[in-house]
């Protein structure tokens, strides 16, 4: 009987998959999915079954590679459709589980008495195997107004009953953002959330190739976005909340202007009055300062 399902997505990380792997294999009860995105037959798919063809032969691991190339959403939601467990985890092919840390947040998250849907948890952040100081380690959202105005999380943080990952309709197809989107998904239907207040997994800084492609695409954010106003009609906020989150969309509008219509007079226009004539607090008046100062040296933030 499976338990637990762990679904590890690769791509181009050779190298790193079975340290990862390792770190997932603990007992009968959790079964490990790896499904490699590297495209059938390219170089790196055949060296990841070849590192991996020990683990595959015995059945420890449940191999699964794609066809082409198809980002981190798709590869996530093909593992899901494989896992025979009652609850799903996640864990990135460059990141491993703190030994023991993975079962007692399991065990939390079973003994719960209101039943929650989701449990969410901390990480470890390491570069060169060193701990570092991070301000984005902890998952900050333990219901639907805090995750909408102030929600940080990682795919690797979440565990979800398969039955709540299938109503919800699993991961968005998008580049970027899928581990938020997945979560704003949860709290517009009403999904609660309970939080194993601990490092679960350790998550390695590094400069390598990522299962995601681009650099901080523009879609990803746009869905949030779209994800976002629909929870903000689903819970009370107050006059202050509500301008945080238009200010956020706005800036989001403003980068998504520039890239269709480029640099011109009518985005500074839309930037001065859109923006920072809107802004209310000391943080936005900095976050506006710089968007003229990115503005001016033309840079862009997003790509498409």
């Amino acid at each position: 009987m499976v338990e637990l399902s762990i679904i590890i997505p690769t791509y181009g990380r050779v190298t790193k998959i079975r340290n990862a792997i390792q770190s997932a294999l603990i007992n009968s009860l959790c079964e490990v999915i790896v499904v490699d995105d590297n495209g059938k037959g390219s170089e790196h798919q055949l060296n990841t079954e070849s590192i991996l063809e020990d683990l595959i032969v015995s059945k420890k691991i449940k191999y699964i590679p794609l066809e082409k190339n198809s980002g981190a959403g798709i590869a996530r939601n093909v593992g899901i459709k494989q896992a025979n467990g009652e609850y799903v985890t996640f864990l990135d092919d460059d990141d491993f589980f703190i030994d023991g840390k993975l079962l007692e947040k399991l065990n939390f998250f079973k003994h719960q008495q209101e039943q929650p849907a989701v449990c969410c948890s901390h990480m470890q952040v390491e570069e060169n195997g060193k701990g570092v100081l991070a301000n984005d380690d902890k998952f900050v959202g333990h219901d639907a107004k805090t995750f909408l105005l102030s929600g940080s999380c990682y795919t690797s943080m979440i565990m979800i009953k398969k039955s709540v990952l299938e109503a919800i309709g699993g991961f968005y197809d998008t580049p970027y953002l899928q581990d938020h989107t997945l979560m704003l998904k949860a709290f517009i239907q009403n999904y609660s959330v309970c939080v194993f207040a601990e490092n679960v997994f350790v998550h390695t800084i590094h400069n390598g190739a990522s299962i995601t492609t681009g650099t901080r695409p523009i879609a990803g954010v746009q869905l949030r976005c779209k994800l976002e106003k629909e929870l903000s009609n689903k819970v009370t906020l107050s006059a202050s909340e509500q301008n945080d989150l238009n200010y956020r969309w706005s800036t989001i509008d403003y980068h998504n202007y520039w890239l269709e219509h480029g640099r011109n007079f009518s985005l500074f226009k839309f930037l001065f009055t859109k923006i920072v004539w809107r802004s209310r607090t000391s943080e936005q008046l900095y976050e506006s300062f710089k968007l003229l100062v990115k503005f001016g040296m033309k840079y862009q933030y997003y790509s498409k």
